[in-house]
């Protein structure tokens, strides 16, 4: 990831209503970047299935927070919620259809623990104009 970046961090209940705001979210900082049509929307769609995984793994969570770092050569983005999940990631998490959805749509994509707790991390770069 480039050390320029430019960063926005969206705390949001954890209820599947927040998604849309989420989603915008990352549209816009994407289109700020130059991202194309097509590549915001894999973005909306990968961050859709982080915090989708996030909510089915850990129903007590309170809080989703999102941080968005980028520039014009990718858009790094860090999904976590307030809960604890014990073990994170859950045992066959990677095999789930939200993480493949996840992985196919983004060029980077990990689990992680945060002080938070249970993060999903992704990256995406802009295909080569």
């Amino acid at each position: 990831m480039p050390t320029n970046r430019s960063g926005v961090t969206v705390t949001v209940p954890a209820s599947a209503n927040s998604a849309r705001v989420l989603r915008a979210v990352v549209g816009s900082v994407a289109a700020g970047l130059d991202f194309t049509y097509d590549e915001i929307d894999d973005l909306r769609l990968a961050l859709n299935e982080a915090f989708t995984q996030l909510l089915s793994t850990a129903p007590d969570a309170t809080s989703v927070v999102v941080r968005l770092a980028g520039d014009g050569g990718a858009i790094e983005v860090t999904a976590s919620c307030d809960a604890e999940v014990d073990p994170w990631p859950p045992h066959g998490a990677d095999g789930e259809l939200t993480w493949h959805v996840l992985s196919a749509l983004a060029d980077e994509a990990s689990f992680e623990h945060l002080d938070e707790g249970p993060a999903i991390r992704f990256a995406k770069r802009p295909a080569t104009r």
